[in-house]
């Protein structure tokens, strides 16, 4: 189960800023103002993790030519195809 969130005040973090920055590597923290949590203080190596996740959705039809041919006759290699059984339903567990 996860940790849940390290969440202190705006204030406290105002006055020992170097100390939460210093516990954002080891944990997040979660910001509060009047109780709630607005911002959460993470490390940068965190933050480049969760950047690199990130994913842009593109219409099919704003793809040139040559890349939605390439979609649309793609082919799974035989590896793949291989462990297609993994995914039957044959009702015997």
């Amino acid at each position: 189960m996860a940790e849940p969130l390290f969440a202190v005040s705006a204030k406290d973090v105002a006055g020992r800023f170097g100390f939460y920055t210093d516990e954002a590597m080891l944990r997040p923290v979660g910001i509060q103002r009047h109780g709630t949590t607005r911002v959460v203080m993470i490390s940068l190596k965190e933050y480049e993790r969760l950047k690199r996740r990130d994913r842009q959705a593109i219409r099919t039809e704003d793809l040139d030519d040559e890349t939605l041919e390439a979609l649309q006759t793609v082919s799974a290699p035989a590896k793949s195809i291989a462990l297609n059984h993994l995914m039957d339903d044959t009702g015997t567990d």
